[in-house]
C-alpha cells in the first residue's frame, strides 16, 4: 500500500478536495447527543492510534506513505517529499502533542519500487499498526513497508536498531499486546501465521499457523484469549472467519465463520466480542462462552475498525469510507445512529475516564474528537 522512497524521499500522494465540514454538535436518536471537533496530531499521515488510560497519554502513528487513490478519477497523484517515520505523543486529557518517538535511526530494508518495476529501493522503518504494553512501558509497531515491527519504551526519544523485534514477518498488518504476560501478537497477512513475541527481549516465543490471512487481534487477558480476524481477498471462495486462540498455549481453540474481513474488539465488562466486517457493515457479537454468534447487527457502512466502551455500554465504528461514525448501544445492540464525520476516519480508541473518543483521519494530521451522550 505504500510508496517507494528515491533518494530519500517517499513516493506518495496529494490529497484530493477537502472533505465538507461535519456538523459540531447534534442529535441522535432517542435524545443521544453528540459533538466533535478536530485537533493536531503532531504527524504527517495518521495511521493508528492508542491510549494509555494511566499514564494519559495517546501514541499515533505516523505512517507518511500512503498513495492516494482520487475517487473521482481513480487516479494517483504523486509528489515527492521528505520521509520522516515517527511516533506521535499527545497528552489525552490538554489533547496537545508532547513531544515524538523517532524512527529515523532505524535500519531501512529494500522493497521493490513497484509490482510492475522489480528494482528495490531503501524504505525507512514507517510505523502503521500500534499497541501498547502498559505494564512495561512500551510502544509496538509494526512498520508495514519494511516487514518490521519495533518495541520502544514509551520514554524514549527515538527508536534505536536494538528496539527492531527478531521474528520474519511479512505483511505485518495487526499487532496487540498482553500486558499481563509481555506478549506481543503479530499478524502476517502473506504468511499465514501470527508470531507470537516477548515485549522484553524483542524476541518471537513461537507462531500461530493455519490462520489464513490475519488481519487485526484483540486480547482478552482475563480469559486468556486471543481472537484474530482475515482479510481474505484473494481466494475466489473466500475464507472468513475469526480465530480463537488459548494465550497459555498458543493452540487454536475455534474458527468462528463470520462476514468477510471481520475486525474484533472486546468488552472487558462482559467478555463478548464484537467483530466488525470491513466488506459488508455486520457486527457479529460472539459469547465468549460458547464461542458462537448470539447477535448480528447490521450497521450499512464501511467499519475500518471498532471499539468498545465497557462503562458507557457503547461501541463505535470508524467508517473509512463512509466518512462517518457508527454509534451501538450495547444494552440492546441496536445502532442509535450515524454521526458525519466529513473525513476519511481510520482508527478508534475510547478514554475510559471520560468515554471520549479518538479518531485517526485517512491521510490526515489531525484526530477527530468525539463525544456522545446516552439519551
Amino acid at each position: 500500500m505504500g510508496a517507494p522512497v528515491v533518494a530519500g524521499l517517499v513516493v506518495a500522494a496529494t490529497l484530493g478536495s477537502p472533505a465538507s465540514a461535519a456538523p459540531a454538535s447534534a442529535k441522535l436518536a432517542g435524545g443521544w447527543t453528540y459533538s466533535q471537533t478536530s485537533i493536531n496530531a503532531g504527524v504527517t499521515d495518521g495511521a493508528e492510534l492508542a491510549i494509555d488510560q494511566q499514564r494519559r497519554k495517546i501514541f499515533v502513528t505516523d505512517s507518511d506513505d500512503y498513495n492516494y487513490k482520487d475517487p473521482r478519477t481513480g487516479q494517483v497523484l504523486p509528489y515527492p517529499h521528505p520521509l520522516n517515520p515517527k511516533v506521535s505523543v499527545l497528552s489525552t486529557d490538554t489533547r496537545k502533542v508532547l513531544r515524538s518517538i523517532s524512527y529515523n535511526n532505524l535500519p531501512a530494508n529494500s522493497v521493490p519500487v513497484s509490482k510492475s518495476v522489480p528494482v528495490k529501493m531503501p524504505m525507512k522503518q514507517i510505523p502503521v499498526g500500534i499497541a501498547l504494553d502498559t505494564r512495561s512501558g512500551r510502544v509496538l509497531t509494526t512498520n508495514a513497508e519494511t516487514n518490521g515491527a519495533t518495541i520502544v519504551s514509551m520514554n524514549a526519544r527515538a527508536a534505536t536498531p536494538g528496539d527492531m523485534v527478531k521474528s520474519k514477518l511479512d505483511h505485518p498488518m495487526g499487532i496487540a499486546a498482553d500486558a499481563s504476560i509481555g506478549r506481543a501478537y503479530i499478524a502476517n497477512v502473506s504468511l499465514n501465521e501470527v508470531a507470537v513475541i516477548d515485549t522484553a527481549t524483542r524476541r518471537e516465543i513461537t507462531r500461530i499457523k493455519d490462520i489464513y490471512s490475519p488481519s487485526f487481534i484483540a486480547i482478552d487477558s482475563s480469559r486468556h484469549r486471543v481472537y484474530i480476524g482475515n482479510a481474505d481477498i484473494k481466494t475466489k471462495g473466500k475464507i472468513n472467519f475469526l480465530t480463537v486462540v488459548d494465550s497459555r498455549t498458543n493452540k487454536i481453540v475455534k474458527k468462528i465463520a463470520t462476514a468477510a474481513n471481520s475486525r474484533p474488539a472486546v468488552d472487558a465488562a462482559t467478555g463478548k466480542v464484537y467483530a466488525a466486517s470491513f466488506a459488508t457493515g455486520e457486527v457479529a457479537v460472539i459469547d465468549p462462552d460458547s464461542l458462537t454468534i448470539v447477535s448480528r447487527i447490521q450497521t450499512g457502512s464501511t467499519p475500518n475498525k471498532i471499539v468498545i466502551d465497557s462503562k458507557r455500554r457503547v461501541a463505535y465504528t470508524a467508517n473509512l469510507f463512509k466518512k462517518s461514525f457508527t454509534v451501538i448501544d450495547l444494552k440492546n445492540n441496536s445502532v442509535v445512529g450515524t454521526i458525519p464525520a466529513g473525513v476519511g476516519v481510520h482508527t478508534l480508541a475510547v478514554d475510559d475516564r471520560t468515554g471520549t473518543v479518538f479518531s485517526t483521519q485517512f491521510q490526515s494530521s489531525k484526530i477527530t474528537v468525539l463525544s456522545v451522550k446516552r439519551g
